[in-house]
């Protein structure tokens, strides 16, 4: 009897033609060899003059087909693990599963699909990364010219601005870089398209801030050939769809503020030959959704970042009443009262903190950024330590909740209030900088 089921058990094991089954070398064996094998014996290092990084070199070494006990890549991965010669020497041994895996795959015949070569993890998850990394423009620095220089010195000096210290930021964009950074932003409605007549000169202009500008078509004339630009904010100027058109040419362009801008969804075309793109934040422009939505189809990659919609309460809905049943004495008809017009429901959306946690300043009800739970549990557990979850906070208005993951609960919301919209933009770039001092 025990050596019936001995025999019936080999069956199963060896299966009916008396070898080993098959293993997926893919599935079962080549994930361990990159993960734990190539980096010590591949094309970049081979310890003890091994390689296992191609079935040529593997099978003509430590690998003897139908073997397993005489192959030495077996005897060493199954050494104890205080062993000084077990494979691989670095970090925890094989499991019994990946070391029973690799002697049944060396069994049925180390089969390994032709032409086949590995490469370790952190090359495979490297070589993946930069396949599905976004592509960039190629910004080629400029030689600095006199008239560059000189448009540098001139707004820098502040000249035609008029006030004693009053002068836009124009600088390089990093150390050991001829790239330049311009923000007028600080200088604000002082500045008129005049101003801006230098940055025609600047070839190698980078990033250019102009909100809060009196800046007009004319203006951005000026910057239609800055052909090195990557970075444009206009927020919170009168820029229409016409001015939009003057820079159409920017194809290098990665990012565009239109925030409180008059841009619609018709001046969203002069955008499409910018294959850069990547953000396009349009708060209270007049772009739409669908608008947004179709800028998206003709530039995969980009996102319009139209802000979040407070959410609307609808007025509650009077119950009405079943009427009284008349009795056999009939009534004198009392004169019906005049129906009260029925008050709408106000929106009230109120801000966990009182003071701008960018600025300081008294929080505008209007310039909120709402994070959504699925649940009162985990608002709680957010408004206990707001820094410890903010890094899974991707934006306003979310869909997920940042703590369980679960759908949202449209009604379980952490509100952060600011004092205008350039404050909100700033927490919304970089939210754990400045979450620490969300207080209420």
């Amino acid at each position: 009897m025990r050596k019936t089921i001995t025999f019936i058990i080999s069956v199963v094991i060896l299966g009916f033609n008396g070898r080993a089954e098959k293993v997926d070398f893919a599935k079962s064996i080549q994930g361990v060899f990159e993960a734990r094998c190539i980096d010590c014996h591949g094309p970049k290092k081979q310890k003890g003059d091994l390689r296992l990084d191609s079935q040529e070199a593997a099978l003509a070494e430590v690998v003897k087909p139908g073997k397993s006990g005489e192959s030495e890549l077996y005897k060493h991965i199954s050494l104890p693990a205080d062993h000084e010669d077990i494979m691989p020497p670095k970090g925890d041994p094989l499991t019994k599963g990946q070391i029973a895996a690799i002697k049944q795959w060396i069994d049925a015949g180390a089969n390994w699909p032709k032409e086949l070569v590995l490469i370790s993890a952190k090359d495979r998850a490297a070589a993946e990364a930069d396949a599905n990394k976004l592509p960039e423009p190629e910004i080629k620095e400029a030689p600095v010219s006199d008239a560059e220089k000189a448009a540098i010195a001139s707004l820098t000096s502040g000249e035609g601005l008029g006030e004693k210290f009053s002068a836009p930021l124009v600088m390089a964009l990093a150390q050991n870089t001829k790239l330049i950074y311009a923000n007028f932003r600080l200088v604000g409605k002082n500045v008129n398209d005049g101003h801006l007549a230098p940055l025609a000169e600047i070839q190698n202009l980078s990033e250019l801030d102009l909100a809060n500008t009196q800046i007009t078509a004319v203006g951005l004339g000026h910057i239609k050939g800055s052909k090195n630009l990557t970075k444009l904010s206009l927020a919170n100027t009168s820029i229409d769809d016409a001015a939009l058109k003057q820079i159409e040419g920017l194809t290098n362009l990665m990012s565009l503020n239109l925030y409180n801008t008059k841009v619609t969804d018709a001046g969203l075309t002069s955008l499409r030959n910018m294959k850069f793109l990547r953000k396009v934040y349009a708060w209270q422009s007049g772009i739409t959704e669908k608008g947004a939505a179709e800028l998206e189809k003709a530039l995969p990659n980009v996102e319009v970042n139209l802000g979040f919609k407070l959410a609307k309460v609808e007025p509650k809905k009077e119950e009405k009443k079943e009427p009284k049943k008349e009795t056999s004495k009939p009534k004198k008809e009392e004169p019906k009262p005049e129906k009260k017009e029925e008050k709408k429901a106000e929106v009230k959306q109120v801000a966990f903190n009182k003071k701008c946690p960018v600025s300081s300043k008294d929080v505008d009800p209007a310039k909120l950024f709402a994070i959504n739970f699925c649940c009162g549990n985990c608002l709680a557990d957010f408004t206990k330590a707001p820094a410890k979850h903010i890094a899974n906070v991707k934006g306003p208005d979310n869909e997920k909740c940042p703590i369980s993951g679960k759908d949202i609960d449209a009604s379980k919301q952490f509100v952060i209030g600011f004092c205008c919209g350039n404050c909100l933009a700033d927490f919304t770039k970089a939210p754990a900088k400045h979450i620490a001092k969300v207080k209420k």
